[in-house]
């Protein structure tokens, strides 16, 4: 299955002086995949284990990454990669200034494995048109397709 991009122009760089507009792929996502839909796809290949019981452990496995992210650890779950934790703050001059209302967020990273970022390299590419081009479509085909109702109804 490939995953399907569209062109879209965007600022060269948002640091750039000369502010040129280049054209840029951006993945168009298909749709969003639940606990639910990944425990029923784990459990349609065969699996010994229901859809409920892998929902559980999912969510069981999710509680346990997050306590261990909250306690300061690394998470690293081999082939899926790891999940860690990083700081946002504004500087201050010295460490005796420094105290917490510098942070400004925590942010969970997540980094795949070494196979994950290979295997997605080799993934099938398709263009498609925008989000925008495929509603102004639609919306075409619509009036078209009631002009030629309205056309055919006598009178």
């Amino acid at each position: 299955m490939p995953i399907d991009y569209a062109l879209m122009p965007r600022l060269e760089s948002i640091y750039s002086q000369k502010k040129k507009k280049l054209v840029y792929a951006t993945a168009q996502r298909k749709a969003t995949v639940t606990t639910d839909d990944i425990a029923r796809h784990i459990s349609s290949h065969n699996s010994v284990f229901s859809e409920g019981t892998i929902v559980g452990l999912l969510r069981d496995a999710q509680r346990c990454i997050m306590e261990h992210l909250m306690a300061g650890d690394r998470v690293d779950l081999d082939e899926l990669g790891a999940f860690y934790t990083t700081l946002a703050s504004r500087g201050a001059r010295t460490t005796e200034e420094f105290d917490t209302s510098l942070i400004k967020s925590v942010n969970l990273k997540w980094l795949p494995s070494k196979r994950m970022r290979t295997e997605i390299q080799q993934v099938e590419l398709r263009q498609v048109p925008t989000r925008r081009e495929q509603r102004k479509a639609v919306k075409k085909m619509k009036e078209l397709v009631n002009e030629e109702v309205g056309s055919t109804n006598p009178e």
